[in-house]
């Protein structure tokens, strides 16, 4: 991996620039996707971590032979479709599977798992939110981001959008991607990170197999948003304009 000086760089960043970063990451319970923009050193002061040795483990584990996706080096309207059909996809086939395993454990054993009540109730807001998530981005950013590579590439003039500017739905997705992220760290506290009780059944199991699936997926969905896409279609527009 390049040399970088892991002082000055957030763990956004340290993710958009090392894929494998983000294993330690969630390793550590920091937050790479909502709280990206938050200091390296400082998160890992916060967990009691030498910001040191954890990006000696991070370079350790970039020199394996393994080779993730380099996302931030992709084209990005090869990256958009990524998003689009790999996790957006994933979202629309996977969340009403999830709710009919919460809602059959939360039928059956209520009474006997306090937690599921809350778990039901958190696992509903954040199907909701995200179903009306989705086709904002596919709509209106996905588009228009398309858009700007196209006159990138062929130098043409982009008609300004009805939103004045992609930094205004950009602003609302990341606020709707934090409301995203504090319901999936109460997922994640109800649950003992999916951590099964001793006498689970099965479907028990399998939904909080399936929930840490879906946070899994939805961490690195969002902080492909964050930390790559959306800064980068930020700047093609004010290049594009300017030019």
């Amino acid at each position: 991996m390049e040399t970088i000086n892991f002082d000055t760089k957030t763990v956004g960043e340290i993710v958009a620039h090392n894929p494998k970063a983000a294993s330690v990451f969630r390793k550590l319970n920091i937050d790479f996707c909502c709280g990206g923009n938050k200091s390296f050193t400082e998160e890992c002061k916060k967990k009691k971590q030498n910001p040191a040795e954890i990006w000696e483990e991070i370079e350790l584990l970039s020199n394996t032979g393994d080779k993730s996706l380099d996302f931030n080096n992709l084209k990005l309207d090869f990256l958009i479709d990524y998003i689009y059909n790999v996790h957006h996809q994933f979202l629309y086939k996977n969340l009403p599977e999830i709710r009919y395993f919460v809602e059959k454990v939360y039928t059956k054993h209520k009474d006997k798992y306090a937690y599921l009540t809350e778990l039901a109730t958190v696992y509903k807001i954040l199907e909701e939110d995200l179903l009306s998530h989705l086709p904002k981005e596919e709509n209106v950013i996905f588009p228009y981001g398309k858009s700007l590579v196209t006159a990138s590439e062929e130098h043409a003039h982009v008609s300004p959008p009805f939103f004045r500017t992609v930094k205004n739905p950009i602003s609302m997705m990341n606020s709707e991607h934090e409301e995203a992220g504090e319901l999936l760290f109460r997922l994640r506290d109800i649950t003992n990170n999916y951590t099964p009780p001793e006498d689970a059944c099965n479907s028990h199991i399998v939904m909080l197999s399936k929930l840490e699936e879906l946070d899994s997926d939805l961490t690195q969905h969002v902080h492909l948003e964050n930390n790559i896409l959306f800064p980068k279609l930020t700047a093609l527009e004010k290049t594009i304009l300017e030019n």
